[in-house]
């Protein structure tokens, strides 16, 4: 096979466009690797301190210092892998001509290639789930029953409001406005910064713009409080409206993964709406990745580490795509989650 060192691999997989990713993108823009799989990161809770009044023949009062909280969590390994043999490079592929002068050494190049993009592919579809984890539930469960690893990684999220039968948005008694309007100044109150997206449920956003209320605030033309025009932004993304008091702009996001037993998820869960900054919530931090080559251990700071072996006895060439990313919010007080659909 072609010698590739594991340094040339992680270059080319870092010259390859990445998988755009929503929820990634929004509110954990930001990357940052390590040099252990454990990362640390400080947690401060700010209070608004004012200074004190001095009398002019004092010189000053001692004002505390804001304590924080240090959490270290241990970065989920995600490892998926692929197999080839000696048909994968000897018979004719899809789309090839029938008649194809190709080698085998040209066919493993390029199989080594599509490989390492649908790998970089499948753990990216991974990390937008664990923004998804992050953002609805504030934890992730990181389970492998074959290797009997089963570990919560919990934040402490809590800024989770359940919508009561008689709250739900599709009454025509009840104003949704009203709770957005709590809501921004709850995360203002904690937090100092103010939300500036929300996330809608394809089903939640029918409820919301056929509201009486809304309705009706649509229909102050002057005001223009609430302005309702979707724009498709991709195939996956629509841009609904805006609500002005509020600086609230409104989106949904039909995407779908298959969860870990075969079964297709929405990525946003029914009946939910996110409130949320557009500048971010956090980032995602990589752990380093450890392996083994030509018997000997060797350790990688990076986003994705390849490896790549053969099994002589056996013709097969393996190769696996490795990753350590957990996205860490900044503060877990700065987004909030509403359950509008009673039992979603």
């Amino acid at each position: 096979m072609p010698d590739y060192t594991t340094r040339e691999m992680m270059d080319a997989i870092d010259q390859t466009p990445p998988v755009r990713t929503f929820l990634q993108k929004t509110f954990f823009p930001g990357e940052e690797t390590h040099v252990t799989e454990k990362v640390e990161f400080d947690v401060r809770k700010g209070k608004r301190i004012m200074a004190p009044f001095v009398s002019p023949r004092e010189g000053g009062k001692v004002i505390k210092r804001q304590g924080f909280r240090t959490n270290q969590f241990t970065t989920p390994k995600i490892a998926p892998e692929r197999a080839l043999t000696i048909d994968d490079i000897t018979k004719r592929a899809i789309g090839e001509n029938i008649y194809s002068q190709r080698t085998p050494e040209e066919r493993e190049d390029e199989l080594l290639s599509k490989d390492l993009t649908d790998m970089e592919e499948a753990i990216a579809r991974r990390k937008e789930w664990m923004c998804r984890q992050i953002l609805f539930e504030g934890k992730i469960d990181v389970v492998d029953e074959d290797e009997g690893v089963d570990i919560q990684i919990d934040f402490g999220f809590d800024n989770i409001v359940v919508l009561a039968a008689n709250e739900q948005w599709s009454l025509a008694t009840v104003d949704p406005l009203v709770l957005l309007r709590r809501l921004r100044k709850r995360i203002i109150k904690d937090t100092g910064r103010a939300p500036d997206i929300a996330i809608f449920s394809s089903d939640v956003v029918e409820d919301f713009i056929t509201n009486p209320f809304i309705e009706k605030a649509m229909n102050l033309l002057k005001l223009k409080n609430v302005v309702i025009e979707p724009r498709v932004v991709d195939p996956a993304l629509t841009f609904y409206g805006r609500i002005a008091e509020l600086d609230l702009d409104i989106y949904t996001y039909d995407e779908w993964f298959l969860n870990d037993e075969g079964d297709e998820e929405a990525m946003i869960p029914e009946g939910t709406v996110l409130l949320g900054h557009s500048a971010g919530e956090g980032q995602i931090e990589y752990g380093l990745v450890t392996q083994m080559e030509d018997k000997k251990w060797h350790s990688y700071e990076g986003k994705l580490v390849p490896k790549r072996w053969a099994d002589e006895n056996n013709e097969v060439e393996m190769l696996r795509l490795t990753s350590r990313p957990l996205p860490r919010p900044f503060d877990v007080a700065s987004w909030a989650v509403i359950y509008v659909k009673k039992g979603a």
